[in-house]
């Protein structure tokens, strides 16, 4: 006689935006849990017409009786699951899609449920809970996000071997959802065997299975292996294997190629393997690809950092005069300052080179540089005599020699 028992507590993944529909199914379930036990008499109608009753309840209701649950272990151990394993699908796959999934995998969950009770149980038991949703989304999770580990807390209780151990483990989701479903399969196996029909153990495969199919014929699959190149990099970094990492990341970056951050990644790693024009390459295209999402601070932060690998960094001209504009404009007259010195010493036959290196000389005067100021106004007249800031620039500088 043993028991084992097990509940996820974490996955290795992060988050980039809110999940609202995550957010809002679980509160539907909550309230609507708490309504009914505590304040039934106030709601507009009666929960027991959201049950689905196989045979004699209308289509509609094998979706409604996903949010109807029967006790605290029952709600608390579905939003476990939802809230877990939601979070991370609706912030890959977008709040609109994670909401038809999760309808979705509710109806077809509760529906061979239903067939299930009627034509091998032979029974009409209503059919409750959220957990043909959940199984939904953990089905697609294995499909988007297989790569990743998920964090459980076990317990193992096995009296007539003396043993009573609990604990918290790394497992491979792969791995994790074949357990589960495992599980599943085992118990409804029992339960055609004869035990009770309390638990919708078909409810559980069903739902997955909708859930994975509904993913896989989405392109889930090859989303999947783009995050994975991500995940499997992270991890060689962990390790220190930093040519590992390398290679994953340049996977990850070839696959995303609008992404900055992929990028800039793929830039960092590729330093300490001693490819410092592959470094180079990737922080230019990182910041052309932040400057066109409308990430200007973000683009910023990494011209910074790459300034710091490289002393002589530069863009294209465009990118690189948009970018110095944008520094000086955001009170970084330092960088910007480098950002300007370097278009004018790279770009210096270009149309805005004169503007530029009236910039660089604005900014020495205003630093207090003041020969450094009346010299960049002095090269304005000489390299460039038919520029519009000609007369300006003479001006200024005869005002700074005779200071």
């Amino acid at each position: 006689m043993y028991f084992f028992y097990y509940v996820p507590i974490g996955i290795d993944a992060g988050l980039r935006r809110f999940p609202f529909a995550t957010a809002l199914f679980s509160f539907v379930c909550a309230f609507l849990f708490a309504a009914n036990k505590w304040f039934p008499w106030a709601l507009p109608f009666h929960v027991r017409d959201w049950v689905y009753y196989p045979g004699f309840s209308p289509l509609l209701t094998s979706l409604s009786a996903a949010f109807v649950h029967f006790d605290w272990f029952h709600v608390i151990s579905n939003l476990l699951y939802l809230v877990l394993f939601g979070c991370y699908l609706e912030d890959r796959i977008g709040t609109l899609w994670f909401s038809l999934l999760f309808l979705g995998s509710a109806m077809a969950g509760n529906l061979a449920q239903g067939w299930y009770n009627l034509h091998v149980l032979e029974t009409t038991a209503g059919i409750i809970g959220a957990s043909g949703a959940v199984s939904g989304l953990m089905g697609a999770f294995l499909v988007r996000l297989r790569h990743h580990n998920v964090r459980i807390a076990w317990w193992v209780f096995a009296p007539l071997m003396a043993t009573n151990r609990a604990g918290r483990s790394d497992l491979h989701v792969v791995f994790a959802m074949a357990l589960w479903v495992l599980l599943q399969v085992v118990r409804g196996l029992v339960q055609l065997e004869g035990a009770g029909a309390n638990v919708a153990y078909l409810t559980h495969v069903a739902g997955f299975g909708f859930g994975a199919g509904v993913l896989l014929l989405s392109g889930g699959w090859k989303s999947g292996n783009v995050e994975g190149y991500l995940v499997k990099g992270q991890r060689c970094l962990r390790r220190g294997d930093y040519y590992g990492a390398c290679d994953e990341f340049g996977r990850y970056a070839r696959a995303r190629p609008d992404d900055g951050e992929a990028h800039a990644q793929f830039a960092r790693v590729s330093l300490p393997c001693g490819d410092r024009a592959g470094a180079r390459v990737a922080y230019q295209r990182s910041i052309q690809c932040l400057l066109a999402a409308g990430r200007r601070g973000r683009a910023e932060e990494v011209f910074v950092e790459a300034l710091r690998a490289f002393e002589d960094f530069i863009l294209d001209a465009g990118s690189q005069l948009d970018l110095a504009f944008g520094l000086e404009r955001n009170l970084k007259p330092h960088i910007a300052l480098k950002a300007y010195e370097s278009f004018v010493r790279v770009h210096d036959d270009h149309t805005e080179a004169a503007f530029a290196l009236l910039r660089v000389a604005n900014l020495y005067a205003r630093q207090g540089h003041r020969d450094r100021a009346r010299f960049a106004y002095e090269q304005i007249v000489a390299r460039y005599p038919s520029s519009e800031w000609t007369e300006f620039a003479t001006e200024h500088a005869r005002r700074l020699a005779v200071s």
